[in-house]
């Protein structure tokens, strides 16, 4: 038969899938017992950097925080290097800023500037980094967004190396699962008091008492304080993550970055030639518009609110647009071998000698607006953020001509300095001790007491200063009578006995102090 001379082939062995898991980070005896310290930070960091920004429990926060992130490096065997202390001395100092100020947007952007600092610091020492990196700006954005979450499952392995093992890890299980119900529950215990009337009071006695120790502000701040603490435990692991997923080297990002140089230079300078010379032709048109800035004095037939206003945030708009245009120049034109080009080298310091003359020009306008209308914040910190600009542009006009020249850590020393500068002068106070006194020495012709109210309580301290000058300036808007700084102030008080959080930094106490003071005359 045909088919018994047919060969069967042995059917092949059954490949066999392996797998292969991702090396763990060894896990010491001592992070079973950080990690239990930075869930209590977590805790801290909830209660009083989020819910209760306040001032000096904010201030003892951070200062526990570096002081547990040093404490892990001394004990992993890490050694900071003494510009390194300089450096987590400088972090320290600025935690004082929540408690010499009242300011609500300074406390939001020193916690933002803080965070970012203490998890650098602790990259640093890890990396063994004089100060910041070359690519300083991609290495902080991985420190911050990406290595704290690659620890997560580290916290739970080192709970189980701490004391208590088995039972540790099941402690920490039962208190998940308890907040993560504790919504639920709150639900069920309404519904059940409103069936039943009898029930309903012991509710109510319960709830009167709780009340009074403020356990449902606690709640949420229990229920963020577990992710928060597992994000401070994993900055804390830096050290064994660079291990396993090291921060990318120079050579990664200078093969990346020649990479990404495709664009034909004659193209892309072709294309910036035309705002070049818009930007050449506006000097010249403008050229009586602006010097007239430089020299305090007004062009023919304009308002001193018209010419400081005209153009300002524009112009603000063009350096950040110019900001844009250098750095994709930078980024993706082609160059010589040697990474030189004079026509890139040319087209940098025309954009940003023309971007320096602008923030000059600007800068020059807004002083002369200050000096005739007084400051608000949005003209203080558009102004500290122009000097910003100018810095940034400065560096990037030296780098054309020293390209080896350090530029990440030249704009985060000045941008470290200008932001002490903007933090300890207290802007709300500089504010109103600034329009207050040009309005008492006759060069302002109007005090804005309504915006003055509206800020922080490092103003009401000037205005309780100068009260004389403040009172009977405005009325509220619904009863001419009534005075509208006494009106806020007293609003202010009534606020300090109702959330005594929010009196916990120096302006706070010296409002206090002053207002008793004034009652008590």
């Amino acid at each position: 038969m045909d088919n018994e001379n047919v060969m069967t082939m042995p059917a092949p062995p059954a490949v066999q899938e392996v797998r292969y898991d991702a090396p763990k980070p060894e896990i010491r005896k001592h992070d079973g017992v950080f990690v239990w310290l930075a869930l209590l930070l977590g805790f801290m960091v909830m209660r009083y950097c989020f819910f209760n920004t306040n001032g000096f429990f904010t201030t003892a926060a951070f200062l526990l925080t570096f002081a547990c992130s040093a404490a892990y490096l001394l004990v992993s065997g890490l050694r900071p290097t003494a510009r390194q202390w300089v450096s987590a001395g400088i972090l320290c100092v600025f935690t004082s800023v929540f408690s010499i100020t009242a300011s609500g947007l300074l406390h939001v952007l020193c916690f933002l500037f803080l965070t970012a600092f203490q998890f650098w610091w602790v990259q640093a020492v890890c990396i063994k980094a004089r100060f910041v990196t070359r690519y300083f700006g991609f290495d902080l954005a991985r420190t911050v967004f990406a290595q704290p979450f690659f620890s997560f499952g580290d916290a739970f392995r080192a709970i189980r190396a701490g004391k208590g093992g088995k039972h540790s890890a099941a402690a920490v299980t039962v208190i998940a699962g308890i907040a993560v119900t504790v919504p639920l529950t709150l639900i069920v215990a309404v519904l059940l008091s409103m069936a039943d009337e009898g029930l309903n009071k012991m509710f109510s006695d319960i709830t009167d008492h709780l009340l009074e120790i403020d356990l449902f502000d606690l709640v949420p701040q229990f229920l963020f304080a577990f992710p928060a603490g597992m994000i401070i435990f994993g900055m804390l692991r830096a050290e064994a993550k660079q291990k396993l997923r090291p921060l990318p080297s120079d050579v990664y990002y200078n093969d990346r970055m020649q990479r990404m140089k495709k664009l034909p230079g004659l193209g892309v300078f072709a294309g910036v030639t035309p705002i070049c010379l818009l930007y050449l032709l506006y000097v010249f048109s403008q050229a009586n518009y602006f010097i007239s800035a430089f020299y305090g004095k007004l062009p023919a037939n304009m308002a001193y609110s018209e010419y400081a206003r005209r153009g300002f945030f524009e112009l603000c708009a063009i350096a950040v647009i110019n900001l844009a245009v250098i750095l994709f120049m930078l980024a993706f034109s082609k160059r010589r071998a040697d990474g030189h080009s004079a026509a890139l080298r040319f087209y940098n310091t025309a954009l940003c000698g023309f971007t320096l003359f602008i923030i000059a020009t600007a800068l020059a306008k807004m002083i002369m607006y200050i000096s005739e209308y007084g400051l608000t914040r949005l003209r203080l910190y558009t102004a500290w953020f122009m000097v910003l600009l100018a810095v940034i542009f400065a560096v990037l006009l030296i780098r054309a001509f020293v390209p080896k020249l350090h530029t990440a850590a030249i704009i985060s020393a000045a941008f470290i300095a200008l932001f002490g500068v903007l933090c300890f002068s207290r802007p709300d106070a500089l504010i109103a001790q600034y329009n207050i006194t040009q309005y008492e020495s006759g060069k302002l012709d109007n005090l804005d007491v309504e915006m003055l109210c509206g800020l922080s309580d490092d103003a009401y301290v000037v205005m309780l200063e100068h009260y004389d000058t403040v009172h009977g300036q405005a009325f509220k808007w619904y009863n001419n009578k009534t005075d509208m700084f006494d009106d806020e102030l007293d609003n202010r008080i009534y606020n300090y006995e109702c959330n005594p959080f929010s009196a916990y930094n120096i302006s706070s106490q010296k409002v206090k102090a002053l207002y008793a003071a004034r009652q008590n005359a």
